[in-house]
């Protein structure tokens, strides 16, 4: 298995482990300053790229050898749709931005099937997630299920599924490591973990992000 194969294989092949390990074994401790992370495997975001769209590079990687990248395939720099994965398998999620809606939302799909739609922000500086009525994968997350711990803003948060925690989003601050001057961060998710429905939301709230600072500006 090449590299660019291994986010994709993480969700659709068929010895993943399913989101019931998360109960067991991930921990439950609230402190976004003590992270439970060593061992986790760990992804690099690129905000920058993600947001100037095609040819920019990766917009998700491994921070070891062994991992895949996800790019963006077409849309970015408030073109929507914005479309990530791999050149090879064609577009694993999906970033929608209605041009009629009574609110500012975005609607995400995963794998070719509606997911999540993420409406703007509403308490505590996280949006709102709504499930899309798909049945999904039972390593995918529903909305209801989904809890933000932290600061989006500041790439200081925590994503937990029924109050356990299965990703912390953080900026690089391992010993040795000058701060990043591309605004790249961090994403550590549990070993048994699919990681791309993780790894999309974190997406999908970067883009929120940048959405509610082109709405500021106008």
């Amino acid at each position: 298995m090449d590299s660019s194969d291994f986010l994709f294989l993480s969700l659709v092949c068929t010895g993943l482990v399913l989101l019931a390990s998360i109960f067991l074994g991930t921990g439950s401790g609230r402190n976004a300053g003590k992270r439970p992370t060593a061992g986790w495997k760990k992804f690099t975001i690129r905000p920058g790229t993600l947001l100037d769209g095609v040819g920019r590079g990766p917009v998700v990687s491994s921070t070891d050898s062994s991992g895949g990248e996800l790019e963006v395939l077409s849309g970015g720099n408030g073109s929507f749709p914005i479309k990530i994965g791999h050149r090879r398998h064609g577009p694993l999620v999906v970033i929608e931005k209605p041009l009629i809606s009574l609110k500012p939302v975005l609607r995400m799909s995963l794998l070719g099937t509606p997911w999540l739609q993420i409406q703007h922000a509403h308490k505590n500086g996280f949006p709102r997630l709504v499930g899309a009525g798909k049945r999904m994968p039972e390593e995918v997350p529903e909305a209801g299920t989904i809890e933000f711990v932290g600061e989006i803003a500041s790439r200081e948060y925590e994503i937990r599924l029924r109050d356990k925690l299965a990703a912390a989003v953080f900026l690089d601050d391992e010993p040795g490591n000058d701060p990043a001057e591309d605004g790249s961060y961090r994403v550590a998710l549990p070993e048994n973990i699919a990681e791309l429905p993780l790894l999309a939301l974190v997406i999908g709230l970067e883009v929120e992000l940048a959405t509610q600072r082109e709405t500021v500006k106008a």
